[in-house]
């Protein structure tokens, strides 16, 4: 166990941890234990980094205001993309030169399921198309606008899917409580598999979309899929494959003008549907639930 100058030469043992519960207060802003900023708050660097299980390192900026150290620029990020909400317990271990492992549980006391890659990582690609190129989607229609319809779950018929096959039909455990009540009670017409994400601000402004491995469904090698809203409404975007332990899927070239012109907004939850296995484009059916206001 390593051990860290404390005040007054004080010798302060590492690792230590403390823990936040999450309030609607603190998703914006985060203050940091008084008690640890006095004992080791004079070693910490600014940015700190904050490495989440199965995630990627996120720098944190700090400011002190009264004696107190808050986390300010990039937390927001962080909790939005790890979907943090009221009554969420964050665990932080401090392990020296400013790093902490964190460790993050939902309402129920268990430990979330972290989202397969971060939301926010930009990823270069000598092949991939910029989102300007629209000469390879013939079959979009840029300039066409419509009102996105805001589809509710189909309601449970009595003899129909159980919860069990719903489960083994969902290729993911969806972040946040309204994404997985919405992946609960969706039902698929013909029993196609299915995995149910919520929309957060890197969504919008990047130009990727980290997705679940999708193996067994889709092969692994960087194709086009299609994403469709309605029966006439379509988009082709690139699904890239990453083998590496934190990203496996990513929607890339296409992304960003299908949020834009799909009119996605901030906690608007997708359900993306696989209803064609196509080798050459496989189809994805994408249902959208509307952010409660």
């Amino acid at each position: 166990m390593a051990a860290q100058d404390g005040p007054a030469g004080r010798k302060a043992l590492l690792p230590i941890s403390f823990f936040k519960i999450i309030l609607k207060t603190n998703l914006q802003t985060l203050k940091i234990p008084k008690k640890f900023t006095e004992r080791y708050g004079g070693g910490l660097s600014n940015p700190v980094f904050l490495k989440p299980r199965h995630g990627t390192v996120r720098e944190v900026y700090w400011t002190k205001q009264n004696g107190e150290v808050w986390f300010q620029k990039g937390w927001k990020e962080f909790a939005e993309n790890y979907s943090l909400d009221y009554g969420h317990l964050v665990v932080f271990k401090y392990k020296g030169t400013s790093h902490f492992d964190v460790l993050i549980l939902d309402q129920s006391a268990l430990e979330i399921h972290y989202p397969s890659c971060d939301q926010n990582l930009d990823y270069e690609s000598d092949d991939e198309e910029s989102d300007e190129n629209l000469g390879e989607w013939k079959d979009q229609k840029p300039n066409q606008k419509s009102p996105l319809l805001s589809p509710q779950p189909h309601k449970k018929k009595r003899g129909e899917n159980s919860a069990a096959q719903r489960s083994s039909l969902s290729l993911n455990r969806p972040m946040g409580a309204r994404a997985q009540e919405v992946a609960e009670a969706f039902i698929s017409s013909k029993s196609n598999p299915f995995f149910t994400v919520t929309i957060s601000s890197y969504d919008l402004v990047r130009r990727t979309k980290g997705v679940p491995a999708l193996e067994g469904y889709i092969e692994n090698i960087d194709k086009y899929v299609k994403l469709k809203i309605g029966k006439k409404r379509s988009w082709d975007v690139k699904l890239i494959y990453r083998h590496t332990a934190n990203v496996r899927r990513i929607l890339s070239a296409g992304w960003s003008l299908f949020a834009r012109e799909s009119e996605l907004q901030l906690e608007d939850v997708c359900v993306f549907e696989l209803i064609s296995r196509k080798e050459e484009k496989p189809i994805f059916q994408v249902h959208v639930f509307k952010r409660r206001n």
